[in-house]
């Protein structure tokens, strides 16, 4: 059972750092006919991963593609070229780590309100709080109802 949801949860890893390989690797040309309508991020992101995959850009992934794209993602996961990962690969791997990083940052750069690359209790604090006040339209309670509505 830990076997497979070790599987389970390598697999899922390695779709995600897929998915932000993908990005990261994405053209910067013009969207394709096939782009999506703009504001929504999600449809953007699916549209830059089909487009990195797409190499030759004829609109259609070839299972050629495809396999190359497969092909690539493993080896970038599999850093000692044992043909085999394990979470420990996958959790250090340059993917992974990059994204951390990023998400990291976004944090920092979210909730410093000094500017010196740090966080305080007192920033997070006082952010969520404002984020707090926001939800609950300024009581001192916020309902499922509130919560479900911010998304």
């Amino acid at each position: 059972m830990r076997t497979r949801l070790l599987s389970v949860l390598a697999l899922t890893a390695l779709a995600a750092a897929g998915t932000a390989s993908a990005q990261s690797a994405a053209p910067s040309a013009a969207p394709s006919a096939t782009a999506p309508a703009s504001g929504s991020r999600h449809a953007e992101r699916r549209q830059q991963f089909f487009d990195a995959i797409d190499t030759n850009h004829d609109g259609t992934i070839s299972r050629a593609e495809y396999q190359a794209w497969v092909d690539s993602r493993f080896d970038k996961l599999d850093a000692n070229r044992s043909g085999t990962v394990d979470a420990d690969e996958v959790a250090t791997s340059p993917a992974a780590v990059a994204r951390v990083q990023k998400r990291a940052e976004r944090f920092v750069e979210r909730y410093d309100t000094s500017g010196s690359g740090q966080v305080t209790k007192a920033d997070f604090e006082a952010k969520e709080m404002q984020r707090f006040e926001r939800l609950s339209g300024g009581t001192d309670a916020i309902t499922e109802a509130q919560f479900d509505a911010a998304g």
